[in-house]
């Protein structure tokens, strides 16, 4: 007697053939679809703000202004005392950009620091941590002014526990100043004094003859430095140099109305190019001199013109730049006129 295979057995065989099949050619998620069901609908993010005083694009006075604290927690309670790590993922912009159509700035590993050194303590039969998770910055240095910076950070337990929220998202602004100074005052001379005009410091002296022909003067003039923003931990210098080019009398002459000439060569000197804007100061502490001789070389009825400049010496770290808000900022422009 002819025996049939049951039609069972060969239904379970294809359904075993079908399932090889699709096990053998599934591939694993790509970054952005692995993301997606990670986050599944989550797509909250905890804002902070904070702020820096950059010199010469090195930041100082990194400050984070707002807080907000995240509770580092686990799906149950703990059975044993449990170490959760947050360790910060820049690589996470993209994909988030991606997968919610922003356009957030990337940062650098540098920027950014997490709460606590990154280092959260469940105990024994609890399910979250003490101490709450937020962002801290770090250094403005390689960070854009006013700009708003996504910052994710992936939380896992040390011991394999599950977290309730393996990802956290923070939007951090970022406010940065950036340091300039200006010459802000002068010494006293007879009755003359510095004022601001164009933009500058400008000290006009006007001067007669005496009987002998002869033309009295300030020996030297000594001008004194402004920080716009101050830095509260580290000194800062400002250094000078004289400055009686063409270019500057004729935009001086242009934007007064008046026709002025540079100093004669040899009746000036820059007798000290260097001064010191003490920590947490605004105002210098000594100043910048400027010497001055040979009046005979003044001729009557003219308008001399002589710049002393704020500049970067790229040497030195600490060498505060000139504000440039205008045409003049940082210059001292000391003027010379004989009557006739």
């Amino acid at each position: 007697m002819k025996t049939n295979r049951p039609s069972h057995t060969y239904a379970l065989l294809l359904v075993l053939v079908a399932a090889v099949t699709v096990f053998a050619c599934k591939k694993e998620d790509d970054a952005l679809t692995s993301l997606a069901r990670e986050l599944s609908n989550y797509k909250f993010s905890y804002v902070q703000s904070g702020s820096a005083v950059r010199l010469n694009g090195i930041a100082y006075e990194d400050t984070t202004l707002t807080y907000r604290g995240f509770a580092v927690s686990l799906t149950g309670a703990a059975s044993h005392e449990v170490v959760v790590d947050a360790v910060i993922d820049p690589s996470l912009v993209a994909s988030y950009n991606a997968l919610y159509s922003e356009s957030n700035p990337s940062f650098d590993t540098s920027s950014f620091k997490v709460s606590y050194n990154g280092v959260f303590t469940i105990a024994a039969n609890a399910t979250t941590a003490t101490d709450s998770l937020f962002i801290k910055l770090k250094s403005a240095t390689r960070l854009k002014d006013s700009t708003t910076y996504l910052v994710p950070v992936r939380l896992t337990a040390r011991t394999g526990e599950q977290v309730a929220t393996s990802i956290v998202f923070f939007k951090f602004f970022v406010a940065a100043t950036s340091v300039d100074v200006y010459m802000n005052g002068a010494d006293y001379f007879s009755y003359y004094w510095a004022y601001n005009r164009s933009g500058s410091l400008y000290y006009p002296i006007y001067f007669t003859r005496d009987e002998n022909g002869k033309i009295t003067g300030p020996e030297s003039l000594s001008f004194s430095s402004f920080a716009r923003t101050r830095l509260k931990s580290q000194e800062m210098h400002v250094y000078a140099v004289t400055n009686v080019s063409d270019s500057l009398i004729k935009a001086f002459s242009a934007s007064t109305g008046y026709s002025y000439q540079a100093f004669p060569a040899g009746t000036y000197s820059l007798a000290k190019n260097k001064a010191t804007i003490p920590a947490n100061a605004y105002l210098s502490s000594d100043s910048v001199k400027v010497n001055f001789t040979n009046y005979e070389a003044f001729e009557t009825g003219k308008y001399y013109l002589l710049g002393l400049q704020i500049v970067r010496e790229p040497t030195d770290a600490l060498s505060a730049p000139p504000a440039a808000t205008t045409s003049f900022n940082g210059f001292a422009l000391v003027s010379f006129y004989v009557y006739p």
